[in-house]
Order: C-alpha cells, then sequence, then structure tokens
C-alpha cells in the first residue's frame, strides 16, 4: 500500500523515497545519474504567481511588473517557462542579455542592469530595445553614443545607492557590519547628488526617455521591518530627484529583489523566512508613504521586483549517490558520508554560509540513527551538511539537498576538473532533461595549445 508525507507543496515521502512532484527523485537519480540538478515547473510559476500577487495586492496604486534575475538561473528551459508566465528579466551583462532574448523575453521587459558597462553592451541593448539601468555617467555618455550612431531611441533608468541611515541592524551576510555599511560596500547604484545631475543631463538630450529609479538591497535581511526602512530610504531618494527634475514623473520604480526563500538556507539564525506578503506589504506601505511625505502622488507608478532566491530556491534540488562512509574513533569521535557532489557545485555554503537541508531520498521515511558529517569529493573542505542526524545508509543511497534552484547551478565551477551537473525539469509524472552534464572535452575545449612556448 503506497503511504505518503507531504513536505510542501512539490515534496512529499511515499514509500520510503522522496517524490518531487509525480517523480521519485530515486528514479531520476538511476535515469540521468548523479550528481544532478532538478527543477519543479509546477512549484517555479506556483512562485511567480505567488510573488506577482503578493505585491500586485501590497501595491494598489499601480500595476506590479516581475523580473526575475536571471542571473539566479539562467537555464534556458527554465527562463521560458517564466516567459509562458509573462516575466520580464533582470540581465547582468552581455550573457544574461543574450540568454534572456534568446529564450524569447519580450526585450521591453528587459532591465540590462550592472556596473562598467561597454559600448558593445550598450549598442546591443538599444539595438534591442531593452530599457538600460544606468551605473555612472559614463553609461549615460555611452547611451547618447548609440542613440547618435545607430538612429534608434533609448530608454533608461537609474540605480541608485541610498544612505539607508536608519539600517543599523547587523547584516546576514556580513555579521560585523550594519546593513547601512554593508550596502556602501556594494559597488553598484548611483549616489544621489550625482544621480540629480546625470537626470538633468538625460533628461536634456533627445532620443533619451528617462522611465524611472531602481535600487537594490539584496538578501541583507528577512525581516519585513528591515525591508520597510529599504522602502523608506528609496522613497525619500526619489522624492528628492522628483522635485530636481520637476515636472519629471518617474513611470516605474524598481525595488530589486534579495527576499528570501520560504526555508530561508541563508539565514544564520536558522529561521524560516516571513511570510512573504508580509514582506512585500512592508515594502509597499513604506514607499507610498515617504513618496507622499515627499509630495509625489504614487498613482499610477509601476512598481517593479526582481526576485532570485525567492523565486528560483524552492524550485529546486540536487541529488547526489553516496559513494563511502568513513569513520574514525581517536581523537574525536567522527562519521563521513561521502557523496559524489561537492560544494564546488553549491557554492552558496561557503559564499552566504548557507544550509542546505538533506533528506535522504532512498531511505525519505527510515528514523535518524546517529550524527554524520555529509561531505562531497573535491580536496576541498566540502563539508555539504554538518552534523546531521541520519538513517542507516549505505553505498548508492541518493540523497537530497533542498532549495538549491537558486544560484548553485549558476555559480558552480569546475574545480579538480570536476564537470558541472545536468538539469532535470519535472512536471507532474513529465521529466525533461533541459541541460546536459558536462564532461571532460567540455572543460578543455578551451585550451588552444598542449604545448610550450
Amino acid at each position: 500500500m503506497t503511504t505518503a508525507a507531504r513536505i510542501d507543496k512539490v515534496l512529499s515521502i511515499r514509500d520510503n523515497h522522496l517524490w518531487m512532484e509525480g517523480c521519485d527523485t530515486v528514479e531520476l537519480a538511476e535515469e540521468f545519474g548523479t550528481p544532478l540538478f532538478v527543477m519543479s515547473e509546477t512549484q517555479l510559476r506556483s512562485n511567480y504567481r505567488a510573488i506577482k500577487a503578493a505585491f500586485q495586492s501590497a501595491w494598489s496604486w499601480g500595476p506590479v511588473e516581475v523580473l526575475p534575475s536571471i542571473k539566479a538561473n539562467y537555464t534556458l528551459a527554465i527562463r521560458r517557462v517564466l516567459v509562458e508566465e509573462g516575466a520580464g528579466c533582470d540581465t547582468f551583462g552581455s550573457g544574461e542579455l543574450h540568454a534572456a532574448l534568446r529564450a524569447g523575453t519580450t526585450a521591453a521587459q528587459i532591465s540590462v542592469n550592472g556596473s562598467a558597462k561597454g559600448a558593445a553592451l550598450i549598442d546591443s541593448a538599444v539595438e534591442a530595445g531593452a530599457s538600460i539601468t544606468l551605473d555612472s555617467e559614463r553609461e549615460l555618455d555611452l547611451v547618447i553614443s548609440a542613440v547618435q550612431r545607430l538612429g534608434r531611441p533609448a530608454r533608461i533608468r537609474l540605480r541608485l545607492r541610498p544612505e539607508y541611515a536608519d539600517l543599523s541592524e547587523p547584516s546576514d551576510f556580513l555579521p560585523s557590519m550594519s546593513i547601512r555599511d554593508a550596502a556602501q560596500l556594494y559597488k553598484p547604484g548611483i549616489e544621489p547628488h550625482l544621480a540629480r545631475e546625470i537626470g538633468l543631463r538625460a533628461l536634456a538630450t533627445p532620443g533619451i526617455e528617462l522611465a524611472g529609479l531602481m535600487a537594490h538591497l539584496g538578501r541583507h535581511s528577512a525581516e519585513p521591518e528591515v525591508w520597510a526602512k529599504m522602502a523608506s530610504s528609496f522613497g525619500e531618494t526619489v522624492a528628492a530627484l522628483c522635485h530636481a527634475w520637476h515636472p519629471w514623473r518617474a513611470q516605474e520604480l524598481d525595488i530589486g529583489g534579495g527576499f528570501p526563500s520560504p526555508r530561508d538556507p541563508s539565514s544564520p539564525q536558522r529561521r524560516r523566512a516571513p511570510p512573504l506578503e508580509a514582506l512585500a506589504r512592508n515594502i509597499a506601505l513604506a514607499l507610498r508613504a515617504s513618496l507622499t511625505r515627499g509630495n509625489v502622488d504614487p498613482h499610477g507608478i509601476k512598481l517593479q521586483v526582481e526576485p532570485g532566491r525567492s523565486l528560483f530556491a524552492d524550485a529546486g534540488l540536487h541529488l547526489a549517490r553516496v559513494c563511502h562512509i568513513k569513520s574514525q574513533r581517536v581523537p574525536k569521535e567522527h562519521t563521513w558520508i561521502e557523496v559524489d557532489t561537492t560544494e564546488m557545485f553549491l557554492p552558496d555554503l561557503f559564499i552566504e554560509r548557507a544550509r542546505f537541508t538533506p533528506v535522504f531520498a532512498s531511505q525519505a521515511a527510515m528514523e535518524p540513527q546517529s550524527t554524520a558529517h555529509i561531505v562531497g569529493v573535491s580536496c576541498g573542505y566540502d563539508v555539504l551538511a554538518q552534523s546531521v542526524r541520519v538513517p542507516v545508509v549505505g553505498i548508492g543511497d541518493v540523497v537530497a539537498f533542498l532549495d538549491t534552484g537558486a544560484y548553485q547551478d549558476a555559480a558552480a565551477s569546475n574545480f579538480n576538473v570536476l564537470p558541472r551537473p545536468a538539469t532535470v525539469l519535472v512536471q507532474g509524472e513529465r521529466r525533461q532533461l533541459v541541460k546536459r552534464r558536462e564532461n571532460i572535452s567540455d572543460l578543455f575545449a578551451r585550451d588552444v595549445s598542449e604545448g610550450g612556448l
């Protein structure tokens, strides 16, 4: 008889195995090999709709547009699912712009973001008709040059770096620093006084449309109160610029991303994130209040958001297979469960000190019997999960690491000449290979000579 216990909308335990939607993850490991990234189309679509609905409910003064950060997951099949949902796209650099366009994203819904943009990227964005989110006055010079040479108009926004004076809370990324100081350390964004002069130049230049303003705090905190302070500081900066550029009025305000995923593996306190609706409500109300205080009417202004981890993370998991178990008794007792993946394929383990929940997919209903470290195959420290309770497992058992759909594949490396994993997309009982596994030839394809000088 089939027994089932649900973990979330798409994950369940059936007859001792972990399932994603209608697919047994142990069977996926057998069919496609390990290590393996697996993405749920159902969870991805559900997350997109929930994010849009939460912000649209909170921001009743204008439309809401979701521009998912393609840097979080640039697999083209995943991007095409979002295109079907009507999503726009936040891109950083020429490679991400190429990926967004190749996947069918409407150019008018693309924000070409990032610092130190070159002339070629600016030209490509103007040619495509994408919005360009400026990060410096030099980039405005490049846009003006492109408009004049190409004979095409350009739509721009300015990326701001508000002061965030009230954000004295410690950063989750840099606990020794306040969020205010950590945000100022991050390179992108224009100081408000410089943005004032750049905006005046843009408004005086034929062929350039200044459509809106943008700021991005990042995931320094999961607390809604922190996000309210972020939105308030952004709104105050927007209001000051609106007055400096009178009678200009923003068509769109982009608050960036950095929102936590529900299980929030990056939380230093290892707590679940607050409901997305609470975060959206705090952001929207604080932004509206600060605009209103600055005599800026929010009605009709489009609110844009750029989710990454909150959209992709819990739509994905990472499968690995146990290849060895070793123990020692002295000088200290340890047991290591060695699996065929690595922290190089789950880089937020060291970038954000994340903890991805391990589930023994082939022993999912079994009670824990002991404590062990789950470790990878690289020559690095490679602790994937430290001191976790584990059932009795053996060589060949499958382990799933949850919430790995954002940034892990995108930031994976080839340390130790390890080929990066494949990606499978599932919906119901259907499964499709959407990114093949790398092979050794792929890794050495860039080498142009095997001899010395």
